[in-house]
C-alpha cells in the first residue's frame, strides 16, 4: 500500500487534497456550543384536579401514575411532587435510552393510570424536559410610556415569529398577566333583583354553546341547521339574560361592572430594574447557539424597527460573544502549540523535515472536524481542547517516519526509498503505539450518567484526531516526504554518529546523548539499586498524597461568565411584599460594578425540574441571573460573589444565595441529602435534626436550604353537611360562592377579535367585598331563600404544607448546600455521614447523599474501572506485538510513574484531585506515557537482533539511538499545554494574555497532569527502562562469578 501511494503521488495527493475540502466543509457547517450538549432523556409528566389538596393530589393522582411508570425499563430516577389541584412527576431514563423512546413509554403507563383518576380529573400532560435549566437567551421588552396590554400584544406577536425558526425547542413569558373578561358583581343589586350566583352560572352555560339541531330535507337538497349560541364578542356578554319576565329582563351588566383586565399578578419580572415582559428562549438539541441567537436577534430587530423608541429591548445571559472567545481563546492555544510544535521540531529534524511533520496537524484536525460532524457532535470547547490534548501526539507517528528517513538519506539512500523504508520499519511500532493510545481511550465512551455525557465527548475527539493522524503518518507522509524530503545539515553529523542499523561508537557520542548514555552506565551497573531507588521515590510520593494531599473535588471551574442569586423568605407573603423585599437586592446587584445586566424574577414559585433532583425549597421567593461585563473591565468573578453574598448578608429577614454559573455537568449542588420515609411527617422531625446539625457543627458550607414545609396559615372552611342538607345546599355551590371572595369563578370563554387566543370570563365580588371577615357574610340561594353560609359553615385557621415530595414512589426531603472557595465537599459529606451514622435512626427511614458528591463518586469509580480494563487492553496489544510477558510488563511501568508524576504535581502545588478532569487525565496518560517505552524497547529489540554486541551495548545503543525521538515527543505533546497548565490563555490571533480566564481555569487542572505525569514519567523511563531490561540477567550474573561489563569500542 505504502509502495502504491509512493509510485502513484498525484493519485495520493489529489485524495488528500478531497479530504481537506471535506475537512474544511465540516468546520464550517458543525454546530457552535459552549459546552457538550447534556441528552439525558427527562419526561415530565402533569395532571391536574381543582379543589384538591396537596395530600388528595399525592393520594388519588400521583401514587397512580408512580405505580405505572416504576414498571418500565431504564427508569433511572424517578421523582414526585403534589400541590394543591395539581401532581407531576419527573421520569429520568439512562443516559442511553433515547428520547422519543422514553416518551413513548411514559404516554403508555399514564394511560394506564388514567383509569385510577377520580372522574373529573384534567387530561394528563406528557412533555419533554432537559436537565439543562438555564434558557438559551432572555429577550425583556419594557417601556415607561407604554401600557401593558401593549407590551403584552407586542410581546406575544415576538414570540410567535421565534418560535417559527427551526432551532427552537421553546419560548415561555414571564411577567406576562393573563388578559380576562371580569364581570365584578354588586351585591346589593344582586340582592335588589334577587338573583343567585347559580343562577349566573346557569345563563351563562346556556347560552355560550354550539347547538347542533339536526338536518333538514327540501326538493333544492339536504342542509344542516346549527342554532349559534357562543359569545362572539363583549355585547354578547354584556347583554347576556340572567332573568327575564314578561315585561322586562335583567341583563348581567345590571348586577355588574364588566371590563377586560388582566389577572391578579404573580410574579414580576424586571430586567436593570425596569418591570416588563421577558421571554425565556431554548433552543432545540444539537442546534448552533450562535446561530439560533443571531436568528432571534433579526426577529428582535424587525420588530425594533416598527414600534415606537421608547420600546426597550434587552438580552440577557447573551453567550454569543462569550462563545466565540472560547473558540478563538483555544483555538489561538492551538496555534500557539503549533507554532511551538513546529519550532521544535525544526530545531531538532530542519525545516523542510519539520513542515513535513507540522503539515499532519491541519490536515488531521480538519478532517476530524468532518468526521465529528458526520457524526453528529458539535463544536464545542470540549472538542477544542481534545485537539489541542492530541494535537502533541499527532505528529509522534509522522515525527518518527521523517526521523527514519533522513537517517536513512544520510546513509545514502534515495527520497522515495528511504520514505518507503521508513515506513515499513516503523509501521508496527507506531501502530502499536498507536493501538495502545486509542485503547486507552475507548472504556472511556461508555462514561455513564450526566458526567459521561459531559466528559465522553473529549476522549471521542482524541481518538478520531488521533485515527486520522496515525492514517496521515503512514499513508500520506511518505507520499509528501517522497516529493520534498531532505535531512537538514545541521542535524547531518548526529545521525551518522547514531546510525540506525549499523554498529556504531559508543565512545565519539557526544553533547546530551553523551551525557546521558555515560550515566545510563552507570545506573545499569547497579540496576537493583536504581530500581529500589525509584520505587522508593514512587511510594513516597503516592503515600504523601493521599496522607498529606488536599483532597478531591469533583471538576474545577474557571473565572464564571454568569451568576445566580436565589432569595428566601418565610411566611405568608404577597406579591407586593416579594417585590419589595427583592428591591433591596436589585439596589445591591445595581450598584456593584462588573455586572453587565440582570434579570429578575419574583413569585413563590417552585422549579420540580431542578438539576440535582427535590425542586427548590418552598421558600424560594426570587431568582435573578446576572452577567459580568467583559474580563478586562471587572475584577475575577469570584471576588464579585463572594462581594455580593456579603452585602447581601446584611439584608435582615430574607436568605440569599449566590452562586456561579461556570460551566460543568448540571449536578445541581455540591451536597444534596436525600431522605426518605413512608410519610411526610416520619421525615419532618429528622430533617430538622439534620439540618441543624449542619448549621451548628459544619463549617465552609454556604447556600444551604431545606424542603422543610413552610409555616403558613390557611383559611380551611369546615362544613357542617348534615345541616346544610336541612338547607338544601351543596357543597358545590358553596365552593363557588367562596371563590366568589378569592381568586373569582371562570364562567365561560370568548375570542375578542384582537387577539388570537380565548379570554376567560370571571366573576367574583368587589375588591372592598373579598376579605377574610367576608367569608362569614358569603350569601348562597337555598330552599329558605338566601342565607348567609355561616349558619353550617365554619372558619377556622390551619397550618398546611403546600408541596409534598417523593422519590422513588418513597416521601423525600432533602437539605443541599455548596461549599466554599477552597472547601472540599467530600470532607463535608464524610463529616455529616459519620454523624448520622451514630444516630441509629429507624429502619424506614433512608439518608442518602446525592448532588456533586454523589456524582463525584461514581465518576471516580467508572473512572477506576476504565484505568484498569484501558491497562488490560493495553497489555493484551502489547503480548501480540512484542511476543513477551516481561517487555509488556516494561512498558506498562510507564503507566505507574506518570500517575506518581500527576500525584507529585498536586502535591508540591497543593492542588485538590478533580474527580472529572484529573481523573481523565490519569487514564489518558496511560496510552500517552506507554509511546514512549515502546519505541524505545522495539529499538533494543531490532539492535539485538542486528547487532552481535553483548546485552549491555545494546540497551546504551538502543536508548542513545532513540533518545532524540522520545525527547521531541514528549516536549511536543507537552508544549501546547505548558501554558494551560500555569493556568495562562494566550491566543497570538488577538495577541492577548490572560491569567486565570475561564479557558485556562477550566482546563487548567487536565493540562497540569498531563504536564506533571509526562514530564515525570518521561525522565525516569529513560531510566527504569533499561535497568528493567538488563534486571534478569544482572540476577542470573549474581548466582555465578560476575564478570567486568565495559563499553566496547
Amino acid at each position: 500500500m505504502i509502495e502504491f501511494l509512493v509510485d502513484r503521488k498525484r493519485t495520493a495527493l489529489a485524495l488528500l487534497f478531497v479530504l481537506i475540502c471535506a475537512g474544511i466543509f465540516g468546520r464550517v457547517n458543525i454546530p457552535i456550543e459552549n459546552e457538550p450538549e447534556i441528552i439525558i432523556p427527562v419526561v415530565y409528566v402533569g395532571v391536574g384536579l381543582t379543589g384538591i389538596s396537596p395530600q388528595d393530589a399525592e393520594r388519588l393522582l400521583l401514587k397512580p401514575v408512580e405505580d405505572e411508570l416504576r414498571s418500565i425499563e431504564g427508569v433511572d430516577q424517578l421523582q414526585g411532587f403534589a400541590f394543591e389541584n395539581y401532581a407531576a412527576a419527573i421520569v429520568k431514563f439512562d443516559a442511553a435510552a433515547t428520547m422519543k423512546k422514553s416518551l413513548d413509554k411514559v404516554r403508555d403507563a399514564v394511560n394506564d393510570a388514567k383509569v385510577k383518576f377520580p372522574d373529573d380529573a384534567k387530561e394528563p400532560v406528557v412533555s419533554e424536559v432537559s436537565v439543562q435549566d438555564n434558557p438559551t437567551i432572555i429577550l425583556s421588552v419594557d417601556s415607561p410610556s407604554a401600557s401593558e396590554r401593549y407590551l403584552l400584544n407586542l410581546a406575544q406577536e415576538i414570540k410567535k415569529d421565534i418560535e417559527l425558526i427551526p432551532s427552537i425547542f421553546e419560548v415561555e413569558l414571564a411577567g406576562a398577566r393573563e388578559e380576562q373578561l371580569e364581570a365584578t358583581l354588586n351585591r346589593s343589586q344582586m340582592e335588589n333583583y334577587n338573583i343567585s350566583f347559580s343562577e349566573i352560572i346557569n345563563a351563562v352555560a346556556n347560552n355560550n354553546q354550539v347547538v347542533t339541531a339536526g338536518e333538514i330535507e327540501t326538493g333544492q337538497g339536504q342542509f344542516s341547521v346549527n342554532v349559534p349560541g357562543l359569545f362572539e364578542n363583549a355585547r354578547d356578554i354584556y347583554e347576556l339574560p340572567i332573568r327575564s319576565t314578561n315585561n322586562s329582563s335583567v341583563n348581567l351588566s345590571d348586577i355588574s361592572e364588566i371590563r377586560r383586565n388582566f389577572k391578579d399578578r404573580v410574579s414580576y419580572t424586571k430586567v436593570n430594574g425596569e418591570p416588563g415582559i421577558s421571554l425565556l428562549v431554548k433552543k432545540g438539541r444539537g442546534r448552533n447557539v450562535i446561530e439560533t441567537i443571531n436568528q432571534v436577534d433579526e426577529v428582535v430587530q424587525k420588530f425594533k424597527a416598527k414600534v415606537s423608541s421608547d420600546i426597550n429591548f434587552t438580552y440577557v445571559m447573551d453567550t454569543r460573544e462569550i462563545m466565540q472567545d472560547n473558540v478563538d481563546s483555544l483555538q489561538g492555544n492551538i496555534l500557539l502549540a503549533t507554532i511551538f510544535v513546529l519550532l521544535v521540531t525544526m530545531l531538532a529534524l530542519g525545516i523542510r523535515s519539520s513542515l513535513i511533520v507540522g503539515s499532519g496537524i491541519p490536515v488531521s484536525i480538519l478532517i476530524a472536524l468532518f468526521v465529528m460532524y458526520i457524526l453528529g457532535y458539535d463544536y464545542n470547547f470540549m472538542v477544542i481542547f481534545g485537539i489541542l490534548v492530541a494535537l502533541g501526539m499527532l505528529i509522534d507517528g509522522s515525527l518518527v517516519v521523517v526521523e527514519m528517513a533522513d537517517r536513512k538519506m544520510l546513509e545514502g539512500f534515495g527520497k522515495e526509498k528511504a520514505y518507503i523504508y521508513s515506513a515499513k520499519r516503523m509501521f508496527w511500532p507506531i501502530v502499536a503505539s498507536a493501538a495502545t493510545t486509542l485503547a486507552v481511550f475507548i472504556p472511556l465512551f461508555f462514561w455513564p450518567g450526566v458526567s459521561g455525557q459531559f466528559m465522553k465527548i473529549l476522549p471521542v475527539t482524541v481518538f478520531v484526531v488521533l485515527a486520522i493522524a496515525l492514517v496521515f503518518s503512514l499513508m500520506f507522509v511518505p507520499v509528501i516526504g517522497s516529493v520534498v524530503g531532505k535531512p537538514s545539515n545541521a542535524s547531518a553529523n548526529a545521525f551518522k554518529k547514531l546510525g540506525s542499523d549499523q554498529s556504531f561508537n559508543l565512545k565519539e557520542l557526544t553533547g546530551y546523548i553523551g551525557i546521558y548514555v555515560n550515566l545510563l552506565e552507570k545506573l545499569l551497573k547497579r540496576p537493583i539499586l536504581t530500581l529500589a531507588t525509584v520505587f522508593i521515590i514512587l511510594f513516597t510520593i503516592i503515600a504523601g498524597f493521599f496522607s498529606f494531599g488536599k483532597g478531591m473535588i469533583y471538576f474545577s471551574t474557571g473565572d464564571p461568565y454568569f451568576g445566580k442569586i436565589q432569595i428566601f423568605a418565610r411566611g405568608n407573603l404577597s406579591i407586593e411584599e416579594v417585590n419589595r423585599l427583592a428591591t433591596d437586592v436589585e439596589i445591591i446587584i445595581s450598584k456593584r460594578s462588573g455586572i453587565k445586566n440582570y434579570f429578575l424574577q419574583t413569585g413563590q414559585f417552585s422549579n420540580v425540574v431542578s438539576s440535582g433532583g427535590g425542586g427548590n425549597s418552598e421558600d424560594l421567593i426570587a431568582t435573578a441571573f446576572f452577567e459580568f461585563v467583559d474580563r478586562d473591565k471587572r475584577e475575577n468573578g469570584h471576588k464579585i460573589i463572594a462581594d455580593l453574598r456579603n452585602e447581601f448578608n446584611k439584608i435582615n429577614g430574607i436568605k440569599i444565595e449566590v452562586t456561579e454559573e461556570s460551566g460543568g455537568p448540571p449536578v445541581g449542588k455540591d451536597i444534596q441529602i436525600r431522605i426518605t420515609g413512608p410519610s411526610s411527617d416520619s421525615l419532618i422531625g429528622i430533617t430538622k435534626e439534620v439540618r441543624a446539625y449542619i448549621d451548628e457543627n459544619v463549617e465552609g458550607l454556604v447556600g444551604v436550604e431545606d424542603t422543610l414545609p413552610v409555616p403558613r396559615v390557611d383559611w380551611e372552611r369546615i362544613i357542617d353537611k348534615p345541616k346544610a342538607a336541612q338547607f338544601g345546599a351543596d357543597i358545590f355551590t358553596i365552593g363557588k360562592a367562596v371563590s366568589l371572595v378569592t381568586n373569582g369563578v371562570m364562567i365561560g370563554k370568548y375570542r375578542p377579535d384582537d387577539v388570537d387566543d380565548e379570554l376567560e370570563i370571571y366573576v367574583r365580588y368587589a375588591d372592598n367585598e373579598r376579605s377574610i371577615d367576608q367569608l362569614d357574610n358569603i350569601m348562597i340561594e337555598t330552599r329558605s331563600g338566601q342565607i348567609p353560609i355561616s349558619n353550617f359553615v365554619e372558619k377556622k385557621p390551619k397550618q398546611n404544607v403546600s408541596f409534598i415530595r417523593r422519590y422513588d414512589a418513597r416521601n423525600a426531603m432533602y437539605i443541599k448546600a455548596n461549599v466554599d472557595q477552597g472547601e472540599i465537599a467530600a470532607n463535608k459529606v464524610g463529616q455529616i455521614q459519620k454523624w448520622i451514622a451514630d444516630q441509629n435512626y429507624p429502619s424506614y427511614i433512608n439518608v442518602a447523599f446525592g448532588g456533586e458528591n454523589e456524582e463525584q463518586t461514581e465518576s471516580m469509580k467508572f473512572v477506576t474501572q476504565a484505568f484498569i480494563i484501558s491497562l488490560l487492553i493495553m497489555a493484551a496489544l502489547l503480548v501480540t506485538q512484542f511476543n513477551s510477558f516481561y517487555q509488556s510488563f516494561i512498558i506498562l511501568t510507564a503507566v505507574i510513574m506518570s500517575t506518581a508524576g500527576v500525584f507529585f504535581g498536586l502535591l508540591i502545588f497543593n492542588q485538590p484531585f478533580s474527580a472529572i478532569m484529573h481523573g481523565v487525565g490519569v487514564v489518558s496518560l496511560a496510552g500517552i506515557v506507554v509511546n514512549n517505552n515502546i519505541i524505545l524497547i522495539d529499538a533494543f529489540n531490532f539492535v539485538r537482533d542486528k547487532d552481535n554486541d553483548n546485552l549491555f551495548n545494546s540497551i546504551l545503543k538502543a536508548c542513545a539511538q532513540r533518545l532524540r525521538p522520545i525527547f521531541l515527543t514528549t516536549i511536543t505533546t507537552m508544549l501546547g499545554l505548558i501554558p494551560l497548565a500555569l493556568n495562562y490563555s494566550i491566543d497570538p490571533l488577538s495577541r492577548t494574555i490572560e491569567y486565570d480566564s475561564n479557558v485556562s481555569g477550566f482546563w487548567t487542572p487536565l493540562a497540569q497532569c498531563i504536564v506533571y505525569g509526562l514530564s515525570f514519567s518521561a525522565f525516569l523511563t529513560l531510566i527504569v527502562t533499561p535497568c528493567l531490561l538488563i534486571l534478569p540477567s544482572h540476577i542470573r550474573s549474581l548466582f555465578r562469578l560476575p564478570s567486568k561489563q565495559t563499553i566496547e569500542a
